[in-house]
Parts: C-alpha cells; structure tokens; sequence
C-alpha cells in the first residue's frame, strides 16, 4: 500500500479511505495541530506596551483536542482577535461613564490577518506530520 499526500483536502479524503484506527488519526490529528498553532502564535502580533501580559494575543491561541473527528484552533479569551485579523473602520457612539453620557470615539485599524498567514505557512508541514504519523502507524 502506498500513501501518498500532497495537500488537506486530499489527506482529509485519504483518511476517511484508510483503515486506520482512531486512536491513530486521533495523535495525527492532534500532531498536525500544534504545528499550526505553533505557526499561528508565531504569526500573531505580541504587544509592544505589554510583552509579557499574559491576555496578550501570541499567547491565547488555543487548540481543542480531537474528537468525532475535529480538532479546531481558536483564539481563547482574546476578544479583541477578529479586530486584529480582520481590521476595522473608524467610528463613534455614546456611552455612559460615570453615569454621564459621552461621545467614545476610535480610529480605524488595518487589518493583520496573522490567523490566515499562519495556516498558510504551515498547512504542508501539517500534512506531513500527519502522513509521517499514519505512515509510521501503518507500519509503511
């Protein structure tokens, strides 16, 4: 048997076709995806004001482990990351502080889509890692 992959889509495929245990795809699975966690930290800004705050972007990405077949990588509790990663524009509405009403006011903000560019960066090692990981399993 031969196993061949050249990209996620095609190794999704391959893995439905396979007879693989899944405890197997499972540690595939879950090895593939602290490649792209890793890749996706790397990418993420870090605060320049707060290097070392814990709630700092870099340092909340997370990942949910396997099961029925998905794995998924997230944020955490880092609200703020669909602002970073998709941009903003400017605006303003009223809100009360101090129980008065006032004008609160921000600027728009680029978009740094450091989501995007980290599963790009690492989507091949991801495949490989998790060919290698069913390969080894296989014993091929």
């Amino acid at each position: 048997m031969e196993l061949n992959m050249n990209g996620m889509t095609e190794l999704l495929n391959n893995l439905a076709r396979l007879p693989i245990e899944e405890e197997v795809e499972k540690n595939a699975l879950n090895k593939a995806t602290n490649v792209v966690k890793k890749a996706i930290a790397e990418e993420a800004p870090i605060d320049s004001k707060n290097p070392v705050d814990g709630a700092s972007l870099h340092k909340n990405i997370k990942s949910t482990r396997y099961k029925d077949g998905v794995v998924s990588i997230h944020t955490g509790g880092a609200y703020h990351a669909h602002l970073v990663e998709f941009g903003r524009s400017a605006g303003s509405k009223y809100a009360l502080k101090n129980g008065k009403r006032q004008l609160v006011t921000w600027g728009a903000t680029n978009a740094n889509p450091f989501f995007t560019r980290g599963f790009g960066k690492s989507s091949r090692e991801a495949v490989e890692v998790m060919g290698d990981e069913i390969k080894k399993a296989l014993r091929l």
